[in-house]
């Protein structure tokens, strides 16, 4: 038997929000990122920069968040030989400057864990964390801006994931 532990996405990024220093942060790609030419952080690629001229809506609200999302397996006990796998599924907000994005505090998660890797069922799994993608991404949620002191529509996307997926 496998069991997970979800931390949803809607209410953390709400509290990241609310929090002025944080939203603020939420936008440093857009107002004070670095572009040199050089690729510092994932918003110097052409993978972002064709997202947002495919996508304007998306790209015309600064605080709308995209994220990155690795799945990586832990030994949690230290011994090779035990036959309990836990897999962490991670959320890293990009829209971050490069110090913070793997900061703890910014880092929405998920754990699965159990007798063995998630293999091809992790969708079984992970479908909490999708069906908030979804919503964040086709509706979008309230919320509240502490920096801004304004409410506003977030919507989120996925703009990559990294994959540990091997036996």
């Amino acid at each position: 038997m496998k069991v997970m532990w979800y931390f949803p996405i809607i209410p953390r990024t709400r509290c990241l929000f609310a929090k002025p220093k944080d939203a603020k942060n939420l936008r440093w790609h857009a107002y004070e990122r670095k572009c040199d030419g050089m690729y510092w952080h994932p918003a110097d690629y052409i993978q972002w920069k064709k997202f947002d001229d495919e996508f304007t809506e998306f790209d015309k609200e600064s605080r709308n968040i995209q994220l990155g999302l690795p799945t990586n397996r832990m030994n949690s006990f230290g011994n090779m030989s035990t036959n309990h796998s836990s897999w962490l599924v991670l959320l890293v907000i990009y829209n971050l400057p490069p110090g913070l994005c793997m900061k703890q505090k910014y880092m929405l998660s998920m754990m699965i864990s159990g007798s063995k890797q998630p293999g091809n069922d992790i969708d079984v799994y992970i479908s909490p964390l999708i069906e908030d993608l979804k919503l964040m991404w086709d509706q979008g949620v309230e919320v509240f801006d502490g920096f801004s002191n304004e409410t506003f529509k977030l919507h989120a996307m996925l703009f990559c994931t990294i994959n540990d997926f091997h036996q």
